[in-house]
Parts: structure tokens; sequence; C-alpha cells
């Protein structure tokens, strides 16, 4: 298996995974379908590690597609800690 030829899928589903904005969260899960698609058709040997992650981020995506996204905002802190 090559690192980079598994690593930029990877990337693209994490990108795709971390997204909070609504706005672009369509564009980074089809970029992550691509990476992955490429992956898949690409000459260099997929192990069976790589393409249970592959099945299990292609699950993942289709359930981000589905969920809308919800950012929580944290309260800031006062700097005061207790001790």
């Amino acid at each position: 298996m090559s690192d980079i030829s598994s690593s930029v899928w990877r990337t693209a589903y994490l990108s795709a995974l971390f997204e909070t904005d609504p706005a672009k969260m369509s564009l980074k899960i089809a970029g992550a379908r691509a990476a992955i698609a490429e992956r898949l058709n690409s000459a260099i040997e997929i192990g069976r590690l790589e393409h249970e992650g592959i099945e299990a981020a292609r699950e993942r995506l289709a359930t981000l597609k589905a969920m809308p996204v919800e950012v929580v905002k944290l309260a800031p802190t006062t700097g005061d800690t207790p001790t």
C-alpha cells in the first residue's frame, strides 16, 4: 500500500467529516467520494484494512449527507481557574 495513495482519500474524508459549515459540506462530501473513487480505480493494490476503511468511510459519508450539522458554541471562559 502506498501511504500517499491512501492518505489522499483519508484527508478528503476527514475534511468532510469535520466540516462545520453547512454550505461547504456537500462540496467536501463530493470531494471525499471522488478521492475514494480515484483510489479504488488506482493501479496500486488496496490491502484488506484500507479496503475496510474505505467501506466505513463511504457509509459514514452517506449518513453525513443525510444529517444536518449543528455547531455548538462554547461560552467564553473568564480566565479564572480554580486552584
